[in-house]
């Protein structure tokens, strides 16, 4: 069961990358009666989506670093100021697995940074260890030493 008390969980997927938006959604192929995932092209979209729909928010945001009029950072530096959105949990998305970066998202306020493998059974075992995650004890993020996956 999820933070809304379904046993659906929803995943807004932010990702500017057509590919790898159908990779991610056939990661979650097997889980599909247990998920529901929604598509944002951009940071705007993201923000825009987020605030009009603050009573049926996501459970999970997946968050690519890299897009188009607003990035991730933006995007979850905006998040983790508003009032109504600054718990969701946020798990960045993102091919760099540049230290500084990481570092940055960690103290920027990520719950996890997945890594996107090059691999699609690794990527969707990477999905569904974040998806399985228990974001009620996570919060407010992960420790440093369990923050990438």
């Amino acid at each position: 069961m999820n933070n809304n008390g379904s046993t659906t969980t929803r995943i807004l997927l932010a990702e500017d990358d057509e590919d790898d938006f159908v990779l991610f959604r056939q990661a979650l192929d097997e889980f599909k009666e247990l998920t529901r995932l929604d598509w944002v092209k951009d940071g705007e979209e993201l923000l825009d989506a987020l605030k009009m729909n603050v009573t049926a928010l996501p459970d999970i945001i997946f968050l690519d670093i890299n897009m188009p009029r607003k990035n991730g950072f933006e995007c979850l530096t905006e998040i983790r100021l508003h009032e109504d959105l600054k718990q969701l949990p946020v798990i960045i998305f993102s091919t760099s697995n540049d230290p500084a970066l990481v570092s940055w998202m960690y103290n920027a306020g990520a719950n996890l940074y997945l890594n996107k493998p090059t691999d699609f059974s690794g990527l969707k075992e990477k999905i569904q260890k974040a998806i399985a995650t228990n974001w009620e004890t996570q919060r407010p993020f992960s420790p440093v030493n369990e923050f990438v996956l």
